[in-house]
Protein backbone atom coordinates (compact mmCIF):
# COMPACT_ATOMS: atom_id res chain seq x y z
CA UNK A 1 0.00 0.00 0.00
CA UNK A 2 1.56 3.29 -1.15
CA UNK A 3 1.43 6.64 0.53
CA UNK A 4 -1.25 9.03 -0.68
CA UNK A 5 -0.12 11.64 -3.18
CA UNK A 6 0.49 15.02 -1.63
CA UNK A 7 -1.67 17.72 -3.16
CA UNK A 8 0.33 20.52 -4.69
CA UNK A 9 -0.57 24.09 -3.83
CA UNK A 10 -1.94 25.91 -6.85
CA UNK A 11 -0.85 29.51 -7.43
CA UNK A 12 -2.64 31.67 -10.00
CA UNK A 13 -0.31 34.30 -11.48
CA UNK A 14 -2.13 37.18 -13.21
CA UNK A 15 0.50 39.22 -15.08
CA UNK A 16 -0.02 40.84 -18.49
CA UNK A 17 3.70 40.90 -19.32
CA UNK A 18 4.11 37.38 -20.67
CA UNK A 19 7.85 37.12 -19.94
CA UNK A 20 7.45 38.24 -16.31
CA UNK A 21 4.38 36.06 -15.77
CA UNK A 22 6.06 32.98 -17.21
CA UNK A 23 9.20 33.64 -15.15
CA UNK A 24 7.17 33.93 -11.92
CA UNK A 25 5.08 30.84 -12.74
CA UNK A 26 8.18 28.77 -13.61
CA UNK A 27 9.97 29.80 -10.42
CA UNK A 28 6.93 28.86 -8.30
CA UNK A 29 6.40 25.57 -10.17
CA UNK A 30 10.06 24.68 -9.57
CA UNK A 31 9.32 24.59 -5.84
CA UNK A 32 8.40 21.14 -4.50
CA UNK A 33 4.67 20.97 -3.78
CA UNK A 34 3.71 23.99 -5.90
CA UNK A 35 2.13 24.41 -9.32
CA UNK A 36 1.57 27.84 -10.92
CA UNK A 37 -0.91 28.79 -13.62
CA UNK A 38 -0.13 31.98 -15.56
CA UNK A 39 -2.87 34.04 -17.21
CA UNK A 40 -2.36 37.42 -18.86
CA UNK A 41 -5.78 39.01 -18.43
CA UNK A 42 -8.25 39.49 -15.58
CA UNK A 43 -11.02 37.75 -17.57
CA UNK A 44 -8.74 34.71 -17.88
CA UNK A 45 -8.24 34.78 -14.12
CA UNK A 46 -12.00 34.86 -13.51
CA UNK A 47 -12.51 31.94 -15.90
CA UNK A 48 -9.68 29.97 -14.31
CA UNK A 49 -11.11 30.41 -10.81
CA UNK A 50 -14.38 28.86 -12.04
CA UNK A 51 -12.42 25.66 -12.79
CA UNK A 52 -9.94 25.62 -9.90
CA UNK A 53 -9.74 27.39 -6.56
CA UNK A 54 -6.13 28.49 -6.12
CA UNK A 55 -4.33 28.36 -2.79
CA UNK A 56 -2.81 31.78 -3.55
CA UNK A 57 -2.96 34.45 -6.24
CA UNK A 58 -0.22 36.78 -7.46
CA UNK A 59 -1.87 39.82 -9.07
CA UNK A 60 -0.29 42.63 -11.02
CA UNK A 61 -1.92 45.98 -10.22
CA UNK A 62 -1.89 47.22 -13.82
CA UNK A 63 -3.79 44.83 -16.07
CA UNK A 64 -5.59 45.36 -19.39
CA UNK A 65 -9.32 46.03 -19.14
CA UNK A 66 -9.56 45.76 -15.35
CA UNK A 67 -7.06 46.75 -12.68
CA UNK A 68 -5.68 44.25 -10.21
CA UNK A 69 -7.72 46.06 -7.55
CA UNK A 70 -10.94 45.60 -9.57
CA UNK A 71 -10.10 41.93 -10.11
CA UNK A 72 -9.40 41.56 -6.38
CA UNK A 73 -12.79 43.16 -5.60
CA UNK A 74 -14.55 40.74 -7.97
CA UNK A 75 -12.76 37.77 -6.41
CA UNK A 76 -13.79 38.98 -2.94
CA UNK A 77 -17.46 38.64 -3.92
CA UNK A 78 -17.07 34.94 -4.75
CA UNK A 79 -17.29 32.65 -1.69
CA UNK A 80 -14.80 30.23 -3.31
CA UNK A 81 -12.07 32.87 -3.74
CA UNK A 82 -12.88 35.33 -0.95
CA UNK A 83 -10.37 33.84 1.49
CA UNK A 84 -7.61 33.07 -1.01
CA UNK A 85 -4.46 35.02 -0.03
CA UNK A 86 -3.27 37.54 -2.62
CA UNK A 87 0.22 38.87 -3.24
CA UNK A 88 0.13 42.03 -5.34
CA UNK A 89 3.00 43.15 -7.52
CA UNK A 90 3.32 46.73 -8.69
CA UNK A 91 5.59 49.07 -10.58
CA UNK A 92 3.35 51.97 -9.56
CA UNK A 93 4.14 54.77 -7.19
CA UNK A 94 2.80 56.18 -3.96
CA UNK A 95 -0.85 56.42 -5.09
CA UNK A 96 -0.93 52.62 -5.44
CA UNK A 97 0.75 52.18 -2.06
CA UNK A 98 -1.87 54.51 -0.58
CA UNK A 99 -4.59 52.32 -2.14
CA UNK A 100 -3.01 49.21 -0.54
CA UNK A 101 -3.15 50.95 2.84
CA UNK A 102 -6.76 52.11 2.33
CA UNK A 103 -7.78 48.54 1.52
CA UNK A 104 -5.79 47.00 4.37
CA UNK A 105 -3.57 45.08 1.93
CA UNK A 106 -0.20 44.30 3.47
CA UNK A 107 1.14 41.81 0.94
CA UNK A 108 2.77 43.35 -2.10
CA UNK A 109 6.12 43.58 -3.80
CA UNK A 110 7.42 46.42 -5.93
CA UNK A 111 8.90 45.84 -9.36
CA UNK A 112 11.66 45.18 -9.98
CA UNK A 113 11.49 42.47 -7.32
CA UNK A 114 13.88 39.74 -6.33
CA UNK A 115 12.40 36.52 -7.73
CA UNK A 116 13.63 34.43 -4.78
CA UNK A 117 12.00 36.91 -2.39
CA UNK A 118 8.71 36.72 -4.30
CA UNK A 119 8.78 32.90 -4.20
CA UNK A 120 9.51 33.03 -0.45
CA UNK A 121 6.44 35.27 0.03
CA UNK A 122 4.33 32.89 -2.06
CA UNK A 123 5.39 29.91 0.05
CA UNK A 124 4.78 31.76 3.32
CA UNK A 125 1.34 33.02 2.25
CA UNK A 126 0.25 29.69 0.75
CA UNK A 127 1.15 27.93 3.98
CA UNK A 128 -0.90 30.40 6.04
CA UNK A 129 2.09 32.13 7.64
CA UNK A 130 1.95 35.53 5.96
CA UNK A 131 0.43 38.93 6.68
CA UNK A 132 -2.73 38.12 4.70
CA UNK A 133 -3.79 35.74 7.43
CA UNK A 134 -3.13 38.29 10.16
CA UNK A 135 -0.84 36.00 12.13
CA UNK A 136 0.86 37.62 15.13
CA UNK A 137 4.34 36.76 13.85
CA UNK A 138 3.62 37.86 10.31
CA UNK A 139 6.95 39.05 8.95
CA UNK A 140 7.33 42.65 7.97
CA UNK A 141 7.52 43.58 4.32
CA UNK A 142 10.99 44.07 2.93
CA UNK A 143 12.25 47.67 3.12
CA UNK A 144 11.68 48.32 -0.59
CA UNK A 145 8.09 47.05 -0.70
Amino acid sequence: MGTPATRRKVVLVVEDDRAIGELIAAAISDEPGYFAIHVEEPTGALETTKQVTPDLMVLDVRLPGMSGFELYDRLQTDPRTRKVPVLFETASGSETIDEFHRRGIATYVKKPFDLNELVAYVKRLASGQGPATGGPDAPALPPHA
